[in-house]
């Protein structure tokens, strides 16, 4: 879980670091390292909530 996350956080970053090579030359590092922690945040909570819960394991 936690490494295909990472994956797509780091695609998503390297992603954005190319266009914004190609297409201005100058790369917004904060933007794009922000975004991509924000991108990890969502796939990790996502993956995090499809799990359910086991309400019953503290009663004997």
């Amino acid at each position: 879980m936690l490494k295909k996350n990472v994956k797509i956080a780091l695609t998503v970053v390297l992603f954005f670091s190319i266009k914004d090579l190609l297409s201005g030359g100058e790369i917004q590092w904060v933007n794009t390292v922000v975004f991509g922690i924000v991108i990890f945040l969502l796939f990790f909570l996502w993956d995090w909530a499809k799990e359910p819960y086991d309400w019953g394991k503290n009663k004997h």
